[in-house]
C-alpha cells in the first residue's frame, strides 16, 4: 500500500511538473490573472470592470473584462501603477477564444 501511494504522489509531482512547463513559456494566463485579480474579490469584480481605481501607493489602472460570442478581451490600463514592489505603465490587450 504505502508503495502505490508513493507511486502515485510521484504521478501527480510529474503532472504538476509538465504542467508548469507548458505555461512557463508563455506568461499570457499570468497576465490574464492579474488583471482579474486587480479588479478585486469577486463581489467587486463587477463594479470595478472598466472603472480607474487607484493603485496601493500610487497611479492608477483602469481593467476591462468584455465577454462576447467570440471570445473574451481582458484590457489593462496602468499608468505609474505602484504596488507590491512593482511599477506598471503601458496599455495590454488579451483576447481568448
Amino acid at each position: 500500500m504505502l508503495k502505490t501511494i508513493v507511486y502515485g504522489l510521484l504521478s501527480t509531482s510529474l503532472l504538476v511538473s509538465l504542467t508548469n512547463i507548458a505555461f512557463a513559456e508563455d506568461d499570457t494566463y499570468v497576465k490574464i490573472q492579474e488583471m482579474v485579480n486587480d479588479l478585486g474579490s469577486p463581489p467587486e469584480r463587477a463594479k470595478n470592470n472598466g472603472k480607474w481605481q487607484k493603485c496601493v501607493d500610487g497611479g492608477r489602472k483602469k481593467i476591462t473584462i468584455k465577454r462576447t460570442k467570440g471570445g473574451t478581451t481582458y484590457e489593462g490600463i496602468y499608468e505609474n501603477c505602484k504596488e507590491w514592489g512593482r511599477l506598471r505603465n503601458g496599455h495590454v490587450i488579451i483576447t481568448t477564444r
